[in-house]
């Protein structure tokens, strides 16, 4: 895992010590920890958002992981997000940073590149047996998948759980239950690939 440089290691102690953040400007932020330039500042907490130290919502950065890990079996914490449906159908979710963390290893999710990982709470049971409600769901976060990966998607404003196939020249959603149909991907459709699935914990 590639070392964060010294000011992105100063944001982080600046965030961990204090709690009304959100009330400083970028030139308060980078005076504070002996930035010149506020351009600088904000370029590195973007930086930290996309290795998902950090989560940008509508009222400002909000710091999600404190710790650099990169021991194999060293405890860190993934942030777990909305509900993801496992079905076809289901109310548009709140997005709305969640302070629900989950304790991992690197050995327990099975990579060492843990940047841009998290979880979703999967809900339905359209992907059973591999997804079942309530288990959690490991995401990777890119724009691409493999033609094998089940992926998470925003469909329509709603966050989905699925495989992307082709069928007669038309993309599908398709669930693994075959009591569930498969979703049509109509060309006015709002669709947005968030990420690949990479491990299910399974709900006790």
């Amino acid at each position: 895992m590639k070392s964060l440089d010294s000011i992105q290691q100063a944001l982080i102690e600046f965030f961990k010590q204090n709690t009304q953040e959100e009330w400083l400007t970028l030139r308060e932020i980078s005076a504070a920890i002996g930035v010149k330039h506020p351009q600088t500042t904000l370029n590195k907490l973007n930086q930290l958002v996309q290795l998902w130290y950090f989560i940008k919502d509508r009222y400002w950065y909000r710091l999600i992981k404190e710790e650099i890990v990169p021991e194999e079996n060293d405890i860190f914490y993934l942030p777990i997000y909305w509900f993801a449906q496992c079905g076809n159908k289901g109310s548009a979710i709140v997005n709305e940073y969640s302070q629900e963390k989950m304790p991992v290893t690197m050995a327990l999710i099975g990579t060492k590149n843990i940047g841009g990982c998290f979880f979703v709470r999967a809900k339905g049971n359209s992907m059973e047996p591999k997804i079942q409600d309530g288990d959690l769901v490991l995401i990777k976060q890119q724009d691409h998948y493999d033609i094998n990966e089940y992926v998470f998607i925003m469909h329509n404003d709603l966050p989905k759980l699925k495989r992307i196939i082709k069928k007669d020249e038309k993309l599908m959603l398709e669930s693994i239950n075959r009591f569930f149909d498969d979703i049509n991907i109509e060309p006015y459709d709002q669709t947005k690939i968030i990420g690949s699935v990479k491990r299910v914990i399974k709900s006790l």
